[in-house]
Order: structure tokens, then sequence, then C-alpha cells
């Protein structure tokens, strides 16, 4: 539950000011997520350029991801039945949201770093966490949801 609400938030606060609050590096008194993004940005110019393939990705993980992750909080907590279905559909467009997101910096020439640093530590560092625990989670859920399949056919044939 601890990713789940951690994701959600992050995608709704702080991704979200990004894809609502354009001009985050040209204000005289920035706030602390203008401030983040303009250090971000060190590691990824094209949030600063509000490049369209970025901020489509971005606004997408903003207004759907983040609420189904907090809805998965919800729902783990409550034990609901679509919780491990949930838990996949936000997986899957989280790595969505990876892949289209590295293709997309892979295509136009991996240009967009201040220098290696920023490269290793924010572009693939920061971002390498809703790579492998969005497949872990999607992994389990999936083992989950074929358990449940399988004990149902044994009660069938009883």
């Amino acid at each position: 539950m601890c990713w789940w609400a951690f994701t959600g938030l992050t995608h709704i606060v702080i991704e979200g000011t990004f894809v609502f609050a354009p001009g985050f590096f040209r204000k005289e008194n920035p706030n602390y997520f203008d401030e983040l993004w303009k250090e971000y940005s060190k590691g990824d110019s094209r949030y600063v350029a509000r490049d369209t393939a970025t901020l489509t990705v971005e606004a997408i993980t903003a207004v759907l991801e983040g609420p189904a992750s907090l809805l998965a909080v919800y729902a783990i907590a409550s034990h609901k039945s679509y919780s491990h279905i949930l838990q996949i559909t936000v997986c899957l467009g989280q790595l969505y949201g990876c892949l289209v997101y590295f293709i997309t910096a892979y295509l136009d020439g991996f240009n967009f770093w201040v220098s290696p640093f920023y490269f290793w530590a924010y572009f693939i560092g920061a971002n390498s966490f809703w790579v492998w625990i969005p497949t872990l989670i999607a992994m389990r859920s999936w083992k989950k949801i074929c358990a449940t399949f399988r004990a149902e056919k044994v009660k069938k044939t009883k």
C-alpha cells in the first residue's frame, strides 16, 4: 500500500504541477515544485521545453494513474475483489508510460541532460522505480489472480 500512496501522490501533486502549471522555469518567485522541476530538468530538458510527448505521458499519469493508485490503496485496505485487476491495470499504464518516455528520448538522440551525473541520477535512477516496482507488483497480482482461478476450477470439479 505504501507504494500506491507514494506513486499516487507523486503523480497527482508533483507531476500534476508540471502539467497544469506551465512556465515553472520563468517565475520570478518560484515555489517548491517550480524549483523541483527546474532541478529535474537538468536530467531531462524536455520538461523545460514542454515536449509534447513528455507532457502527454505526464498528463495521463497525473489525471488517470494518480487517482487510480489512490483507489488501489483503498481497494487493498478494504480487500475489494477488484484490487489485483486494478493493480495490474495501473502497473501496465506505468510501464507503458516509461516505455514511451525512454523510447522517445532514444529516438530523439538522448541529448537532454546537463551531465552524465544527471543522466544516471535523475533520468535513469529516479525513473527506474516506475519500471521495477510496477513489474514486481504486476507479477504478484497476476499470480494471485491465476491462483484464484485455479482454486475456482478445483471447486467446480469436486
